[in-house]
């Protein structure tokens, strides 16, 4: 399922104008759809101040986010602390959790004043139409450190405004059942994700009641040098193998396989019959019209989160998609 920006959003819009020239750390995008798994990202637009660079980046996460990873970044350390609540809470998926993400950090970088960057997040959010979550952030420099962590009210301005999510309301709800709904009757997929010159697309999962599943996605390299996938994880699963179909005889057998070549501008499609990623220990059955994170890294490219949807049991590989096949 894809997560969609709804513009629209009039209450949204007149708290991000009343903002926009003190918010330097936002999330982006930062409107979600209600009980989604949320991709998004804090955006670093400069350093502390005196031109110093920004060394580390901490993000508390609000105790009613059930589930929250954070995207690796190559030349910094990432941190997850964790909190335990009195009261078990909906973790997604069918679980229930009583240990939750109470915050994580980047650190060990250096981002110079002069540069922006992104720092990338997936939240499991609650169902709760029009909801508004405040990501409080310490940015760490040279030296130094601020606070964004203002919760400004209706009509005032903060110098220092946490980043803010809002979850979409029961009206941008149904424009977006309409767009998905839409979007599924012509076939398209989620946008585009890319770590270095690789861009994933396409990801899909078939829905399945068994404990296995599997996900195809097409991998392109924009860049003059070859690069493979080594790895793949998700929350979804006890554990994830990187697998191909060989040729036995006269029959079709699934072997794992240690990485997934991508040539140098080129592409290699993951689908049925050729590579695929294999989800193992499924700790629910993934059902049409689900979605769920995937993380995959690269040997050269390093890692990005995509949002994978549930389609049918069954459903095709998408159009588009010429598989590098071994």
């Amino acid at each position: 399922m894809s997560m969609f920006k709804i513009a629209g959003a009039a209450a949204l819009v007149t708290l991000v104008s009343a903002t926009a020239s003190f918010a330097h750390i936002v999330a982006d995008p930062a409107e979600a759809k209600p009980g989604s798994y949320f991709r998004t990202a804090l955006r670093i637009g400069h350093g502390c101040g005196a031109g110093k660079p920004t060394t580390a980046i901490r993000v508390t996460i609000p105790a009613d986010i059930a589930n929250a990873s954070a995207q690796p970044k190559p030349g910094w350390e990432v941190k997850v602390e964790t909190a335990k609540l009195e009261k078990p809470v909906d973790a997604g998926h069918g679980r229930m959790a009583d240990t939750v993400v109470s915050a994580i950090s980047w650190s060990g970088g250096s981002l110079p004043n002069e540069q922006f960057d992104e720092f990338g997040l997936v939240l499991k959010l609650p169902n709760e139409p029009g909801k508004q979550f405040w990501l409080p952030v310490v940015q760490t420099c040279a030296g130094g450190e601020v606070r964004w962590d203002q919760i400004p009210v209706a009509g005032q301005r903060v110098e220092r405004p946490a980043a803010l999510i809002r979850i979409a309301d029961t009206h941008g709800g149904m424009q977006m059942a309409q767009m998905n709904h839409s979007q599924h009757q012509h076939g398209s997929m989620p946008m585009p994700a890319k770590a270095g010159d690789i861009t994933v697309e396409q990801p899909f999962a078939r829905a399945t009641p068994a404990k296995v599943g599997g996900v195809f996605l097409v991998l392109k390299n924009s860049g003059g040098t070859a690069d493979r996938l080594v790895k793949a994880t998700s929350p979804v699963a006890g554990s994830v193998e990187l697998h191909t179909h060989i040729k036995d005889g006269d029959a079709m057998r699934m072997r794992g396989v240690e990485n997934v070549p991508v040539p140098a501008n080129g592409q290699t499609a993951l689908e049925p019959g050729g590579y695929h990623i294999m989800l193992i220990g499924l700790k629910q059955a993934l059902k049409e019209g689900d979605s769920f994170p995937l993380t995959l890294t690269f040997e050269k490219a390093g890692s990005v989160t995509v949002i994978v949807p549930v389609q049918k049991a069954g459903a095709p590989a998408p159009a588009g998609g010429h598989e590098h096949k071994h």
